[in-house]
């Protein structure tokens, strides 16, 4: 302060004045610039003006005040013996944005303002004209266009009128206001096809797919300068809005009033494509904002993707409810009935349709009487209740699947039944039940050994959600008897018997799963599954352990191996009939030839030797290849080329590359057929006929036109 008074003017100041006169008739003229300054806490980039001072006359001259590209411009005289005023001012080209009174949270304004302004009379209430005029008015992003205010004051009374300069839409301002103690008024808006898409947008994030407007009139009236004291008085002709492709309108006029901070509104009706609902009721805006709705109708699921776009739904969703309680802890009493609809989420694999059900509310809790839904080509019903107490949601669920297929991992497709029960609140939770799997299938590229190795692997800093966390798991998951299960390198049968416990975010398994039997696919060589058993008991960890043994026949060894051990890494043993050491069973998977053999051929030519290296890595690939893409067009086909060709005990000389062809015509029915490719003659046929699961005949026709049969009897002993 200065002299008693209070400075709100800031920046550098430079100018001179010079006087002469009296005290009563003083004379005196002068020049002030300021340079980065404020005034009322508004920056000035400069502000200049010429001072003269005649008697009882203090006249401004050729005063501009700028900021960036704002200008304002002006003069005027005051005389204090009268104590009136004459100003006349001009602006142009301020920003709107700058302005934080017309900004919103979810609403931003951009435009620019030009003005002119003329006032005279006595200084506590001089007359005053003023235009101004918003060029470019853009709502969140979107242009609306030109909007002209013009503002007329006779003593204390302030008449306002403003029209728009919209594309296909009106927007019309008429008030008056008393500039007297909290400045009352009587403001009236009229608006013809008001586009309100940017006001949507805000709250329903780029899901109005179309054209929304609105029409009709708005009444305000109370003190200005007492927000809380305002009365609001609306009403909605037409309104149009497009959500989600859903066209929704109203049948009737949509009345609504705020007074004395509470909202009321009168009944309305909302019609759209599957959409019929009306409701009234009120809202206090302060306090504890209590609540007071009643609505019924139906509504198109389309909508739910605008609130939640992980979501696609159809259907229809009829309601009764009514709304108490507050706005941060509404109570909700009703029914609700779904009706043919379908919902997915792109989090899921699976998702739901004809789904039909009712569900009760009672104030904080909720009870599903009946909700049945088909998914993964099965049926499934839910039941059970839901309450909320404070901040937490406590449940008891129950679900039944039958016949359900369920996609996952990535890769397997799962059928089965389930009953499961999930209880408990959102502070924690038991999801509980059997399940029983009746089919397994897989697509052509799973990798069924990858896939139990990734299962053992542990990251060292595990990214968990909290949630998932603390959902746990007590879940007891079965086979049916002599489960198939087949990829594009395996076939198996057996059963397996397992507990899922831990939590959804980091899953243990617990339990054995057995093979009966089944074969296996290597580098074109098939192995015969004699037994085998993949164990899981760590109950930390999943860490699957394998017993395996599988046998084959190359040339005239049948080959043993057993597996055992972890899967990530396991021990491998190898025997033959006749007995064989291991580096010549090895070198006889590989090459098709004992170590000794293949000694002999690499003394008698290195070429040779070569040749027969390059032509197993070759054949291994060209197998690898050609099974997955005949697979995907014939089914349980096997091709496997060897280009060293056909060698028997009749003719143990190979003569050139050889394909064979396996073709798995019923589950017990094997035909094999192997052709030589410089000599299709040379042809064997071979067909393996399994009568029970440990008995089968095979009979065989070789290239030399001899035909034999066996008969095998399989015996397992522990």
């Amino acid at each position: 302060t200065l002299l008693g008074y209070d400075h709100t003017i800031s920046g550098k100041l430079a100018g001179g004045f010079e006087a002469s006169g009296t005290m009563s008739q003083p004379h005196g003229q002068g020049t002030f610039n300021l340079l980065q300054g404020t005034i009322h806490g508004y920056p000035l980039d400069s502000a200049s003006s010429a001072l003269t001072i005649n008697r009882d006359d203090l006249s401004f001259k050729n005063t501009v005040l700028t900021h960036g590209s704002s200008r304002i411009a002006g003069d005027g005289v005051y005389n204090r013996q009268s104590q009136t005023i004459q100003v006349n001012l001009s602006g142009s080209n301020f920003n709107v944005a700058d302005v934080p009174q017309l900004q919103h949270s979810r609403i931003s304004v951009r435009g620019t303002l030009d003005f002119t302004a003329k006032g005279s009379g006595p200084i506590a209430s001089p007359d005053i004209n003023a235009d101004l005029r918003v060029h470019h008015l853009t709502l969140n992003g979107e242009e609306a266009g030109a909007f002209l205010l013009n503002a007329n004051s006779h003593g204390p009374d302030l008449r306002v009128t403003g029209r728009s300069e919209f594309r296909n839409a009106e927007l019309l301002l008429d008030g008056n206001v008393r500039l007297r103690e909290k400045w009352p008024a009587l403001i009236d808006l009229q608006f013809t096809h008001l586009d309100v898409d940017s006001f949507l947008q805000s709250y329903l994030h780029g899901h109005v797919t179309g054209h929304s407007a609105v029409a009709g009139n708005l009444r305000i009236q109370g003190p200005l300068l007492d927000p809380q004291q305002l009365t609001v008085a609306g009403n909605l002709t037409d309104l149009y809005a497009d959500v989600e492709d859903v066209k929704l309108r109203n049948d009737g006029p949509v009345r609504f009033n705020i007074a004395d901070q509470v909202l009321k509104l009168e009944t309305f009706h909302i019609l759209g494509e599957n959409t019929d609902f009306s409701g009234s009721g009120s809202m206090q805006l302060a306090g504890g904002q209590t609540l007071d709705f009643h609505g019924a109708g139906r509504v198109g699921l389309e909508l739910l993707h605008a609130y939640n776009p992980d979501f696609t739904a159809s259907g229809v969703l009829t309601a009764e409810a009514e709304v108490s309680g507050t706005l941060s802890a509404p109570l909700i009493k009703g029914k609700l009935q779904l009706k043919d609809a379908a919902i997915s989420d792109i989090n899921l694999p699976s998702a739901l349709s004809e789904i039909n059900g009712t569900m009760l509310f009672n104030q904080n809790a909720v009870t599903i009487e009946n909700l049945n839904a088909k998914t993964g080509g099965g049926t499934v019903s839910l039941a059970g209740h839901a309450d909320v107490s404070g901040r937490q949601v406590n449940f008891d669920l129950i679900a039944n699947a039958t016949d359900v297929r369920f996609r996952y991992p990535p890769g397997v497709s799962s059928t089965g039944t389930a009953d499961l029960r999930w209880t408990g609140s959102t502070a924690g939770s038991v999801l509980s039940g059997d399940v029983t799997i009746t089919k397994l299938a897989f697509t052509p590229g799973f990798d069924f050994g990858t896939y139990l190795e990734r299962t053992a692997q542990v990251s060292a800093l595990p990214q968990t959600d909290p949630i998932l966390n603390k959902i746990h798991l007590d879940l007891h998951v079965v086979t049916a008897p002599e489960l198939q299960m087949q990829t594009s390198v395996i076939r198996l049968q057996g059963e397996a018997d397992l507990r899922i416990r831990g939590n959804v975010a980091k899953p243990v398994v617990l339990g054995r799963a057995d093979v009966f039997e089944g074969e296996a696919y290597f580098n074109g060589t098939k192995y015969r599954l004699e037994r085998g058993g993949v164990i899981f008991n760590n109950p930390a960890l999943t860490i699957p352990t394998l017993d395996l043994q599988a046998t084959t026949r190359v040339r005239d060894y049948e080959i043993t191996l057993s597996m055992t051990g972890p899967a990530a890494n396991p021990k491998l043993t190898y025997r033959s009939d006749p007995p064989l050491p291991p580096s010549d069973i090895i070198a006889l998977l590989a090459f098709g030839q004992t170590s000794e053999e293949s000694a002999q051929l690499q003394q008698s030519s290195s070429s040779a030797f070569s040749s027969q290296t390059s032509n197993a890595l070759l054949a291994a690939a060209l197998n690898a290849t050609l099974n997955n893409r005949a697979q995907r067009l014939f089914g349980n086909t096997h091709i496997k080329i060897d280009p060293q060709g056909l060698a028997t005990e009749t003719s143990p000389t190979q003569s050139g590359p050889a394909v064979t062809i396996e073709q798995q015509v019923k589950d017990n029915l094997t035909l094999t057929y192997t052709t030589a490719v410089a000599q299709t003659s040379q042809q064997v046929i071979r067909a393996e006929y399994n009568v029970t699961r440990n008995i089968s005949v095979v009979a065989i026709r070789d290239q030399n036109g001899i035909v034999s049969f066996d008969v095998k009897i399989r015996r397992r002993k522990r």
